[in-house]
């Protein structure tokens, strides 16, 4: 009978850090959008007074779609801010429980943001809200965020069994 060789661990933190950077590339993808697009409103502004309509809500809706989606890759390489005043004596296998509860502290965080954003979505598109200059429905912006965090909250949840688990 043939061996059945099962994935290691390792080979699961490289797809869970893969999405993360696929995510975090397409947050850099919108920030470039916005810069691009505030260079070109300002420069027809300023050359032939025509700049472009409803510019400074498709920046804040670029942006801030962004920042839902760099929070995965943030998760996955463990950057968030960190105070290890209490913590510098311990272990490393007890700071890393420690890490992994507060992980998991944050994956609850996000995943009621990804709730919220939702509940959020859905009340917009029943009340057919839109944005003020250009008129486009809003909805569809608060489901992507949602999406984003609940992401960046299976993320979490990851890293923090991992870190929980005894894994780097």
């Amino acid at each position: 009978m043939e061996k059945v060789e099962q994935p290691s661990p390792d080979h699961r933190a490289g797809w869970v850090e893969r999405l993360a950077g696929m995510l975090a590339v397409a947050g850099g993808i919108l920030i470039c959008f916005a810069a691009v697009l505030v260079t070109v409103s300002v420069a027809g502004r300023r050359l032939f007074n025509k700049p472009i309509p409803g510019d400074y809500e498709l920046v804040e809706i670029s942006v801030g779609t962004a920042v839902f989606a760099f929070l995965a890759y943030t998760a996955a390489k463990s950057g968030h801010i960190a105070v290890d005043t209490f913590t510098l004596k311990l272990r490393s296998r007890l700071n890393a429980v420690v890490d992994g509860l507060w992980n998991l502290l944050l994956a609850g965080f996000l995943g009621f943001f990804s709730w919220g954003l939702l509940a959020g979505g859905l009340s917009a598109r029943a009340y057919g809200e839109t944005l003020i200059q250009i008129a486009w429905p809003i909805w569809p912006v608060y489901v992507i965020c949602s999406l984003l965090a609940a992401l960046a909250c299976l993320i979490t949840l990851a890293v923090a069994f991992r870190k929980l688990g005894g894994g780097r």
